[in-house]
């Protein structure tokens, strides 16, 4: 049955063979679909899709979601570049032995901008926005009679996108994730992510797809205090790169933990002048609440800090 899902999987994603390169830059809308969501998986490098396990991996994996035991709910705010920022919102909950689902909002917000004549004559303002809701769920498929971390597990996401400069579009689109199970005494896992894999948003006469992402990644669990990570992501509008990333836990108090995060990735490596392919993070989790943070540089553009937070009840 897995391996039939991967083949209906890669069935319709045919058709993009001709992207997947350089010269298709420029070429997908809603590129804030590519912003990553929470601080955790934006400091490992963006390395995250095999890790996720709360409500945030509803923008990564959403087959991550069935490592919600209770109730997940999480928060990001991100000051971006050029006066720019990403909120996202998430809420996920477990079904039992059904599964888990949750539901996810992502939003980017440009700021004001000049709206002028072809003389510099200032008209007025305008305030371009991306918004995309999702719903998603996660599920076993296999290995009922086993283990949890012995079962296949499937998720899929429905997602709503909407982009307004000027004028307004809006589309519908889709993520599938597949979390294999865990190999080597449970401390290596596969995890294979699709996302947007349909829609379209226009442009005033130009219609452009939105990006779609293929994502192949890795845990592996070297102890109970270390977590490495990498992925390999291929964007239908650039090259394929790779992500790496590593976590640390430092056992601080008896409810209390800290979590020290580092990674990198070979994105756009020379296309940006200063750094920008490194990644740092701190986290902090008391009980069931975790706060974290995380710095990526861009280079000349400048520098992103991410700070979220996720409470599990």
């Amino acid at each position: 049955m897995p391996l039939l899902l991967l083949c209906s999987i890669a069935a319709p994603l045919s058709s993009y063979s001709q992207d997947f390169s350089s010269n298709s830059a420029g070429t997908a809308s809603g590129q804030f679909l590519k912003i990553a969501a929470g601080a955790r998986g934006a400091a490992l490098g963006e390395a995250y899709s095999a890790l996720a396990d709360d409500a945030f991996a509803l923008d990564w994996n959403p087959a991550g979601l069935i490592h919600v035991e209770k109730n997940s709910m999480a928060f990001m705010h991100a000051p971006y570049l050029a006066g720019t920022f990403t909120d996202y919102f998430a809420y996920a909950e477990t079904s039992g032995e059904v599964g888990a689902w949750g539901v996810g909002l992502k939003y980017m917000n440009y700021g004001k901008i000049d709206r002028t004549n072809s003389s510099g004559l200032v008209l007025g303002t305008f305030a371009p926005y991306d918004a995309a809701v999702s719903v998603g769920f996660a599920c076993y498929i296999t290995g009922f009679n086993k283990a949890p971390e012995e079962r296949f597990v499937l998720g899929a996401t429905g997602k709503f996108v909407k982009s307004k400069i000027l004028s307004e579009d809006s589309t519908v689109s889709s993520d599938i994730g597949l979390n294999m199970p865990y190999l080597f005494e449970n401390s290596f896992r596969i995890s294979l992510t699709a996302q947007n894999i349909m829609g379209t948003l226009r442009y005033d006469k130009e219609e452009a797809a939105l990006p779609l992402i293929l994502r192949l990644g890795t845990l592996t669990k070297l102890s109970d205090y270390f977590n490495l990570t990498a992925d390999i992501i291929a964007a239908r509008d650039n090259l394929p790169f790779l992500a790496m990333g590593g976590e640390v836990k430092i056992p601080a108090y008896e409810d209390m933990d800290v979590f020290l995060r580092a990674g990198f990735n070979t994105r756009a490596i020379s296309e940006v002048s200063g750094s920008r392919n490194v990644s740092f993070g701190a986290g902090l989790r008391y009980t069931d609440y975790n706060l974290d943070y995380s710095f990526s540089p861009f280079g000349g553009l400048g520098s992103v800090h991410r700070i979220s937070a996720a409470v599990t009840f």
